[in-house]
């Protein structure tokens, strides 16, 4: 199955897998707004196979990851209402089923974190992977919700990365 075929079915299955809520936001904080707690519940809904753990702490922030069973990567940094870096990675496997549903949590990563403007974006940027899949693909964007997100593919090592910072 080619990556063109994966993306429109990841856009049509995610256009009736995605929950359209987005992720509490919190009033008077530094960081994204974001509750870790509220997130990570939110998470495994989307993933009930994902478990955070506290991993080493990062510049002095707490760190919370959780590895799904296809590899997927999720982690979290930052205090508990002050969450500095929201980061989902996937390593893309010869397993397309595997593929599309780990692609369909991205999908609902973005939304989560940047609403329909998040869900728009990450389906612009799997269909220009679409187009040429041998090329790196590195794409910034500033959300309203004043996120700063952030997509990048390294066909080297077929990994796609998704992050959240505050900006």
């Amino acid at each position: 199955m080619s990556l063109s075929v994966i993306v429109r079915n990841i856009f049509l299955v995610g256009v009736l897998l995605i929950s359209c809520l987005a992720a509490h936001a919190q009033n008077g904080s530094s960081g994204m707004r974001l509750n870790r707690d509220a997130l990570i519940k939110k998470l495994t809904e989307a993933d009930s196979s994902l478990v955070f753990k506290q991993d080493t702490d990062i510049s002095l922030l707490p760190n919370f990851v959780a590895t799904d069973a296809n590899g997927s990567r999720a982690q979290l940094i930052g205090k508990p209402d002050e969450l500095a870096i929201v980061k989902w990675t996937y390593v893309f496997t010869a397993d397309e089923k595997v593929n599309l549903a780990e692609l369909q949590k991205l999908a609902w990563f973005a939304n989560t974190l940047g609403d329909q403007e998040g869900l728009d974006w990450f389906f612009a940027q799997l269909a220009e992977l679409g187009k040429d899949y041998k090329k790196p693909l590195s794409e910034i964007k500033m959300f309203d919700s004043k996120r700063k997100g952030e997509i990048s593919y390294s066909p080297k090592q077929r990994l796609l990365t998704m992050t959240f910072t505050p900006w």
